[in-house]
């Protein structure tokens, strides 16, 4: 087994608190469907798991950030009382994630600048766009600075 660096380790571990921090919400959660809330919690399981015990080639910081990434969608794109209190649990305990709107970072910016706000964007315009959280002129921008991406990157 490959030994894993002193930098991954304490991620890896920071993950699985804020992973342990959205099961304990989600289980006592009145907003949520018992599906979903399964659902959610299996997966987060799933991702504690690949973080604390990687194979290889996964045992690098590089690939636990795209763990990190997917985790952290639900709770920095939702909103209500459960993602509220995740963020402030997440402050509480003092753990080193940041809330963000990758949307509004991006149309601020005007560039996707990674893979992985490049995955969040074309994962959540359309619902971005029915939910209101971006207007018909703004899902437009984000189109295009979708296709100036994959124009880079291919």
């Amino acid at each position: 087994m490959t030994k894993l660096s002193t930098k991954y380790l304490k991620s890896a571990e920071q993950l699985a608190k804020a992973i342990d921090i959205a099961e304990g919400i989600l289980t006592k959660s009145k907003s949520v469907d018992s599906t979903t809330r399964d659902y959610f919690i299996k997966w987060g399981s799933e991702m504690k798991h690949m973080a604390l015990k990687p194979a290889p080639p996964f045992n690098k910081v590089a690939s636990l950030k795209y763990i990190e990434n997917d985790f952290l969608i639900y709770w920095n794109e939702g909103s209500g009382p459960d993602v509220e209190l995740f963020w402030k649990e997440i402050y509480t305990k003092g753990l080193d994630f940041e809330r963000k709107d990758t949307i509004r970072v991006v149309l601020k910016r005007q560039k996707i600048k990674d893979i992985h706000e490049y995955n969040n964007i074309v994962d959540n315009i359309v619902v971005a766009e029915q939910t209101g959280r971006v207007n018909k002129a703004q899902a437009v921008k984000l189109g295009e600075l979708i296709g100036e991406f994959e124009d880079r990157n291919t």
